[in-house]
């Protein structure tokens, strides 16, 4: 009875010593510098990120600036100019202008 007790303490002993490190346990000694608990976006990405939005804000507005000026053109075919018909044609030349800005560097960027 005694020598199946020490069998098995032994054979328990050489069992956690031969498993395999705990996969949580993010150690990696050969280059410790890589190992990130978290990663924090860079600031270009941050920016990068951004810009994607407000380009996507911009050509939203942008789509729905050109219904709403297609619908003010049918009334200056009747001899009607809606009031704000010349702020939304000057909005729809800033949107584009930035759309068209960013797009190309975007496409420019290495």
């Amino acid at each position: 009875m005694r020598s199946s007790r020490c069998f098995r303490l032994v054979l328990g002993v050489l069992l956690v010593a031969a498993a395999p490190p705990l996969s949580s346990q993010n150690v990696n000694p050969m280059h410790p510098q890589e190992i990130d608990v978290q990663k924090h976006p860079s600031p270009e990405d941050v920016r990068a990120r951004a810009a994607s939005l407000q380009l996507q804000k911009d050509a939203k507005e942008l789509a729905g600036l050109c219904a709403s000026v297609s619908d003010d053109m049918g009334l200056v075919k009747q001899g009607l100019l809606s009031k704000d018909a010349l702020e939304k044609l000057k909005r729809m030349e800033k949107l584009s202008k930035r759309v068209r800005e960013e797009l190309t560097q975007t496409s420019t960027a290495p």
